[in-house]
């Protein structure tokens, strides 16, 4: 055969035939990184609180990166949203150009829209830290808990604790009226009002006394940093006494005194009982996280979660379709709870990943 014999001609044919191909990848592709595409606040007024999100999210990524399950690095590619829909629209553009296998973002929920439909068309998984509406796209995932799981939490202990009358004192954006009441409604509880300010705002003290003067027996706070602790303080101000309710994304290490926080568990990972599910993984990250970054907050777990999503999507595949029913049928222990993802429910984060905790000289307890 002139130099090409039989033998190295099937030698050639069985080297293709056994060179493993996953999720339609040559598996010498898998050496490659996985890149992650990441919209987040770089600058801008929602920057303080994209900070913990990117924070968590690249813990994560190195923890992932050194070899973990035999995968290798874990790439983020960030672009700035400035807090803008224009802004975000034309960074989701710079993403997809540049080839990401995946996207995560945005930092709030009024931003997300860019990812999701640029995402859904491009047939790219994007998974959302964000505490929102259940996506419904078949590409989209969230790695933060439901608003109306947030909610739930937080009227449960109010009713706990034999009070009837709520209020919320709510970012513009973050306000829910119709899923505050429904669910104070299914609790038996009477909604009081629903007063709201602009992400600029820096007296607080107009909406605060309106919900003071209405009387309610406790008041849930949907803000973001850095204006959740001045909305505690801003109640407080106005002589409301009762119990203060701070929503996960304004859940910081050094609210005042007597703040409640709805978040999970990781916010106190020594703290935890034993009995929570994902105990274990979430003391791990705590335990990490802490050395380089302070206390755990809840963004930088709903950010670390989503990277999580992402690894889980692509362990043995680089073909984004393949990730994406990975992630239907994913069951995994995140740092903010367990999540089992459906075709149904692609968010995933149980029911019971929620608690309330209470500030407690310096320190969240359960």
């Amino acid at each position: 055969m002139d130099g090409f014999s039989r033998r190295t001609a099937l030698g050639g044919v069985l080297a293709l035939v056994t060179a493993p191909v996953l999720g339609g990848v040559r598996a010498d592709a898998m050496d490659s990184p996985v890149r992650v595409g990441v919209l987040t606040d770089l600058t801008g007024p929602l920057a303080p609180y994209a900070q913990r999100l990117l924070a968590g999210m690249r813990y994560r990524a190195d923890e992932l990166g050194g070899g973990h399950g035999g995968m290798p690095p874990i790439e983020l590619v960030v672009q700035d949203a400035a807090g803008d829909p224009k802004t975000a629209q034309d960074a989701t553009a710079a993403l997809l150009d540049q080839g990401v296998h995946a996207l995560v973002g945005a930092s709030v929920p009024w931003l997300c829209a860019p990812l999701v439909e640029m995402g859904q068309t491009a047939c790219t998984p994007v998974v959302l830290p964000v505490s929102g509406t259940p996506p419904t796209e078949s590409f989209v995932f969230q790695s933060g808990p439901t608003a109306q799981q947030v909610v739930k939490a937080a009227l449960r202990n109010v009713q706990s604790a034999g009070l009837t009358k709520v209020a919320q004192l709510a970012l513009d954006k973050a306000a829910a009226p119709d899923l505050l009441g429904a669910a104070a409604s299914d609790l038996g509880l009477q909604v009081a009002g629903v007063e709201t300010f602009a992400l600029d705002a820096t007296d607080l003290s107009g909406p605060a006394g309106k919900i003071a003067a209405a009387k309610p027996e406790a008041v849930l706070v949907s803000a973001l940093p850095p204006q959740s602790g001045p909305a505690v303080q801003a109640l407080k101000d106005a002589g409301f006494t009762g119990p203060v309710l701070v929503s996960p994304e304004g859940v910081l290490p050094d609210l005042p005194e007597g703040t409640k926080a709805v978040a999970p568990w990781v916010i106190n990972a020594s703290g935890t009982p034993e009995t929570v599910p994902n105990v274990a993984t979430l003391r791990r990250f705590a335990a990490g996280y802490a050395t380089a970054n302070g206390p755990v907050t809840p963004a930088a777990g709903f950010g670390a979660d989503a990277i999580t999503l992402v690894h889980q999507a692509f362990l043995g595949t680089r073909d984004r379709k393949a990730a994406r029913a990975q992630l239907e049928g994913l069951c995994c222990l995140g740092v903010c709870g367990v999540f089992t993802v459906t075709p149904e429910q692609h968010a995933g984060l149980a029911p019971d990943a929620l608690a309330v905790a209470t500030m407690t000289k310096g320190v969240w307890t359960f």
